[in-house]
């Protein structure tokens, strides 16, 4: 039996209850739309890539978008002017002019002379198009990767380089985060049959040790079931990066988003002086109804509209217009009507603030002045010293592993000239012997001379009167030595084989001291003036410079 108040009470609770169900069905949908809201969010954040592969830390950028980034900057730098030129011109003033390496000890210096002349050494890093290609990928990518390949036997190394996609990630040092052991490297090989033509493609993993961790009692063969390349150790140089980042992020990419701005909006105004090209004339008849404006564009128009055949071809250039009075033949102004191609420099600005290169530098000589057209801007200057003095340390720590590798094999060059030893640190070095051998008798009481001298050339060009000038100047107010003086002369002419000419021009120590006990000053001063006059013209003249 039905219950007539509770049926009553329902149906005035009916109208509040709907109402609170609606209210509920809201809440569940602003609750769904904020969910697919912060899903959004946190997908834009991965998008941004600011996560480390291993989850530990937000302070760079994933491996997928530093690919994405170096994809990026090599289309960029491909096909958009701005950042081709910015990059070239920074490769051009760091390496155009080559580099010079010698070591100090003779035999140290064969080795040093043997590694940078084996071709697939020079084909890797020390030809000009090799060390210009280089540089252009340090700025493109911001990581090299150089792999050293070490005959056991001989201690002789070949050079080469993995693209930096492939490293996958690099395990530090647990105590120290900036020690690198070990590079975690995925590759896809390709192998084709020569004889069947049939391909095979294989994924591949391995470790590669880092070419200063070096334990004492060896690598582990395996990482986790992987393999580790113990005898074929990185050497890896990173730019544009904070000491706790793993790997340095593209130079260019600062200057991207600003390089696309400038090219849109020339395509923008291109477009537009495009269309206004469109009407050159403009006409106005004498009579305002449409028969006359219709009849004066017919008289106008091309036969070929309509005919097929031009019978009435448009007026060559330099043609006079007759007409009756009250028609007006005007040409249609543009000036001001739109944006000016000029407005675009702010844009140019922002590529050229992060790139590091000067406005003019770009193609626009206006810019200048007489200042910067003698002598480059300081902070560009500083900046091309900075990266010299980079790949001064790089290639000088290339040569010493090359020389510790030599020193460490059974039949190396170098293998008696120093002991592999353990340190404080269980590390495998490399400890020099005396040099007995030197001439020097206060040298052979230390440890062989293992420097390496990696110099570049002078970014800026000097004026070599004023240069000649000084040297003169500076011997005729000091005792220098006359072969001193003649060594400041041949540097300041960028002669190559300097040490060469000064045995050919002082042998047997020869020009070591112009003056003696007896001589007077005045006749000292004399015989110097004139020497250095002597040679310094005919340095001028072998150099053609009048």
């Amino acid at each position: 039996m039905k219950n007539p108040f509770k049926e009553l009470a329902a149906k005035a609770l009916e109208p509040e209850l709907k109402e609170v169900l609606t209210f509920y069905e809201q809440q569940d949908n602003n609750l769904g739309l904020l969910q697919e809201r912060l899903a959004e969010l946190e997908l834009a954040l991965d998008e941004t890539g600011w996560e480390r592969i291993s989850g530990t830390s937000n302070k760079e950028f994933s491996r997928s978008a530093l690919r994405k980034i170096n994809q990026l900057a090599r289309t960029f730098w491909l096909k958009n002017p701005l950042i081709k030129r910015a990059v070239y011109t920074q490769t051009s003033y760091v390496f155009a002019q080559g580099v010079s390496i010698q070591a100090e000890h003779p035999d140290i210096n064969e080795v040093v002379q043997e590694f940078i002349d084996d071709r697939k050494n020079r084909a890797e890093l020390f030809e000009h198009q090799s060390l210009m290609l280089k540089e252009t990928e340090l700025q493109l990518f911001a990581n090299l990767f150089f792999v050293f390949f070490r005959n056991i036997s001989t201690g002789r190394v070949r050079l080469g380089t993995i693209s930096p996609d492939e490293i996958e990630d690099i395990i530090y040092n647990p105590e120290n985060s900036k020690d690198p052991w070990y590079y975690f490297r995925v590759w896809t090989e390709i192998r084709t049959d020569i004889w069947t033509g049939e391909r095979r493609i294989e994924q591949k993993k391995a470790y590669y040790p880092d070419w200063r961790y070096k334990p004492f009692g060896g690598h582990p063969p395996y990482i986790g079931g992987v393999a580790v390349m113990d005898q074929t150790p990185i050497y890896h140089v990173a730019v544009n990066c904070l000491s706790d980042m793993k790997f340095g992020v593209s130079e260019v990419y600062a200057a991207t988003d600003w390089a696309k701005a400038y090219t849109k909006f020339l395509e923008d105004w291109t477009t537009i002086v495009h269309a206004y090209s469109r009407f050159a004339m403009k006409l106005t008849t004498q009579s305002k109804t449409k028969k006359a404006v219709t009849a004066a564009r017919d008289k106008l128009r091309s036969t070929l509209f309509s005919a097929g055949q031009e019978n009435n071809p448009a007026s060559t250039t330099g043609s006079t217009f007759i007409a009756q009075e009250g028609v007006k033949l005007e040409p249609i102004k543009t000036a001001g009507a739109t944006t000016s191609m000029d407005d675009a420099r702010r844009l140019l600005l922002m590529v050229s603030a992060g790139m590091g290169i000067f406005e003019h530098y770009f193609g626009d000589p206006s810019t200048g002045n007489l200042a910067t057209a003698k002598a480059m801007e300081r902070p560009m200057e500083l900046m091309f010293r900075d990266r010299q003095a980079l790949w001064s340390s790089a290639i000088h720590e290339i040569l010493q592993y090359v020389v510790d590798s030599s020193v460490k094999a059974p039949s190396g060059k170098l293998h008696k000239l120093g002991t592999v030893e353990q340190n404080e640190y269980e590390e495998q070095v490399v400890v020099m012997k005396n040099d007995v051998e030197n001439d020097n008798p206060d040298l052979q009481e230390k440890p062989i001379n293992r420097r390496i001298s990696v110099k570049f050339p002078s970014l800026l060009e000097h004026d070599i009167d004023t240069l000649v000038n000084a040297i003169v100047q500076a011997s005729t107010t000091q005792a220098v030595p006359l072969k001193t003086i003649t060594k400041w002369i041949l540097q300041a002419f960028e002669e190559e084989n300097i040490d060469e000419i000064l045995d050919r021009l002082f042998p047997d120590g020869e020009g070591e001291d112009l003056s003696g006990p007896d001589t007077e000053a005045s006749a000292v001063e004399d015989m110097m003036v004139k020497a250095v006059s002597d040679l310094s013209e005919g340095l001028r003249r072998m150099g053609g410079i009048a």
